[in-house]
């Protein structure tokens, strides 16, 4: 069996080819060896991807390595109420990027329910010292291989490790305006409590992503979300030729006037999507979410699918 990274490159490689050789069956239709190797890439890839999802099942659980630094955490010890609220924030920042990953602007009781109990956050231990926390969730892969919490845990550290508002603005898109509060509210706990904080967690294709906190850039981190607003998502009915997709969650369409859209699309769409291919017709309602820097006035627009008309 091939390495978790291995597979996901062997996914990538064979959906580019895919989409290649189904567009040119779109315009050769009765082609033999276009069918052929449609059809064999197809059983290839379906091959691919239970592995995968094999693979990250094995896994079980994902391990996030918080170090907590400071004055008030230098003698190795930390009040239990700061410790609480701390983990309770990063808690509620992984799970609002797991929602928004699954299931966009879906929100309510149940759905959060679903994305607790499937990340199933825990307190795994205090690593001697009193400041080094271990927290693990469920891997809890799809039938595609793909995560919640591993999807939330990089679309994170991304969004952690911008450089500049510009940057800020291209990582919020997936995070959403609600997640980007809530990562905001663990950055100003930190800010109020004279706290710095690590984060590192080794991904399932063995890439190691590492965050270092230090009070500098946790403030200026801080202060850049904080010029973020969101405005309330506008609907659209969109309807073109289908020219992209990827179960990771994106779509393109060609539109009428021959422009292209990229939009995003939740994981509770993606057996729907799986029943279009390259060059279907395709006629959706899609919101357009827009994030502003209200100093420079510089804007992030971004398409999410909302339903597919059929």
């Amino acid at each position: 069996m091939y390495s978790i990274e291995r597979i996901e490159e062997l996914i990538n490689k064979s959906e580019g080819a895919l989409a290649k050789y189904e567009l040119l069956l779109k315009d050769n239709p009765t082609n033999l060896f276009y069918k052929g190797i449609v059809k064999n890439t197809g059983e290839l890839l379906v091959e691919l991807r239970h592995n995968l999802a094999f693979e990250k099942q094995k896994r079980e659980k994902e391990i996030i390595d918080i170090r907590l630094k400071g004055k008030v955490a230098k003698v190795g010890k930390l009040p239990l109420d700061l410790l609480g609220e701390f983990a309770k924030s990063i808690s509620e920042c992984i799970i609002e990027s797991s929602r928004k990953y699954q299931f966009g602007n879906k929100g309510g009781t149940k759905i959060l329910s679903t994305v607790k109990n499937t990340v199933d956050l825990r307190f795994d231990r205090l690593v001697p010292g009193s400041t080094h926390i271990l927290i693990t969730g469920n891997s809890s892969p799809d039938l595609f291989g793909n995560s919640m919490i591993e999807n939330a845990l990089v679309n994170t550290f991304e969004l952690l490790a911008v450089e500049n508002d510009s940057d800020l603005l291209d990582k919020s898109n997936k995070y959403g305006g609600n997640g980007i509060k809530k990562l905001n509210k663990i950055l100003n706990l930190s800010i109020n409590n004279n706290l710095e904080f690590d984060l590192e967690w080794s991904a399932p294709n063995t890439k190691i992503f590492r965050w270092e906190g230090s009070s500098e850039k946790i403030k200026q981190l801080s202060n850049s979300i904080s010029k973020i607003e969101s405005t309330v998502p506008e609907e659209i009915e969109v309807s073109g030729t289908l020219v992209m997709q990827s179960l990771k969650g994106q779509l393109e369409i060609q539109i009428e006037d021959g422009k292209f859209l990229k939009v995003q699309f939740p994981m509770s769409f993606l057996e729907k999507v799986k029943e279009y291919q390259i060059g279907d017709d395709f006629s959706s309602i899609v919101l357009k979410n827009t994030l502003k820097n209200n100093i420079t006035k510089e804007e992030k627009v971004s398409f999410e699918l909302k339903k597919i008309i059929n």
